[in-house]
């Protein structure tokens, strides 16, 4: 193999699953640095779920269905620790900066890595057990491994219920390396919530550390300041378009964003920015105040729902339209949806 040219070398690395890559690549730092090189055109490892489970609950099952990933140094790694990295990394461990953030009051909560994959038709269940305080620089290198590792992974569905990774921690982490994108990739859906203590960094995860390809769900539970969550949510959704396609919101001050969003529908001059896909969770006792520029206002039967549906242009592309709907006259919970029309000639 070594012998070959560089570019049927590539054509070779083409053919391997990831699994065969990620093997391969601990031969040699040769093989180690090509393949990182050309990691965007070779093959992905893809994993049902990317979630986290708490560990005292394997240990009370039957962890026979469970497979559990050592933890050690990455082989052929050729990561160097700067001095200006190493005396970043020390201030961490002394202010025990966590890997993990969750809502629990109790320190006695250990969470792990979960991933879920599809083989020969049936679900092989994973476990990774990363310190979550890491104590010493060999430690945080061993987090930076495998969290580069996830990085080249796909998932085609991401849960994060209430615990997340700290996104400190990742830019502590790859602070100095902007060859690796780390950002998880998630093929169809990624469904966070956020409590008290998660509410500020689930926004700079979900913007910052995932590559989204269909749909992201957040939800709150427990959040004390409705009002910054809501002004959170609306700048998400007029300037984040292009990396969130479709996204669904539980939030309790829906009518302040309903109006919000309107509004800015109506008056914006530059709306290419804007979440084209948007869906609120509200409760069906919300009045959703018709706005007076609403167009081609009807109210259907929808299987066992009653529906508004109408449309809003804006002001200074009359071509640019919203549609929305949402459902009246029901019990519970209701989905209230806005998506850009495609534009007519």
């Amino acid at each position: 193999m070594l012998s070959l040219p560089p570019e049927v070398q590539l054509d070779v690395l083409k053919c391997l699953n990831f699994e065969q890559l990620f093997s391969f690549k601990q031969t040699n730092s040769y093989f180690y640095n090509l393949i990182n090189k050309y990691e965007g055109g070779l093959a992905r490892m893809e994993f049902s779920k990317l979630s986290f489970i708490d560990a005292k609950a394997i240990d009370s099952e039957d962890n026979k269905s469970f497979v559990f990933i050592k933890i050690e140094p990455i082989v052929s790694s050729t990561f160097v620790l700067s001095d200006q990295l190493m005396k970043k990394w020390k201030a961490a461990i002394a202010e025990s900066v966590p890997l993990i953030l969750y809502d629990c009051q109790h320190d006695t909560y250990v969470y792990d890595v979960y991933l879920k994959k599809k083989v020969n038709d049936k679900h092989k269940y994973y476990t990774l057990k990363l310190p979550n305080i890491p104590k010493t620089t060999e430690e945080m290198i061993v987090v930076r491994d495998w969290l580069e590792q996830l990085f080249k992974c796909a998932f085609v569905d991401a849960v994060f219920e209430n615990v997340i990774f700290n996104p400190e921690m990742i830019n502590l982490l790859f602070d100095e390396d902007k060859t690796i994108v780390t950002k998880f990739h998630i093929r169809d859906r990624l469904y966070l919530t956020a409590g008290a203590i998660t509410f500020e960094n689930i926004f700079k995860l979900a913007l910052n550390n995932f590559a989204i390809y269909q749909f992201i769900a957040i939800g709150s539970e427990h959040v004390c300041n409705v009002e910054k969550y809501t002004d959170i949510v609306f700048k998400i959704i007029i300037n984040e378009g292009n990396k969130f396609p479709r996204i669904c919101f539980n939030i309790s001050m829906v009518k302040e964003l309903y109006d919000l969003i309107t509004e800015h529908i109506i008056t914006s001059k530059d709306l290419s920015k804007m979440v084209t896909s948007i869906v609120l969770n509200c409760n069906s006792s919300t009045n959703f105040k018709l706005n007076e520029r609403a167009e081609k206002v009807e109210k259907l039967q929808e299987g066992l729902s009653k529906v508004t549906k109408y449309q809003i242009a804006n002001i200074y592309n009359p071509k640019v339209k919203f549609s929305f709907c949402h459902p009246i006259d029901m019990e519970g919970f209701c989905l209230l949806r806005i998506k850009r029309m495609e534009e007519q000639n």
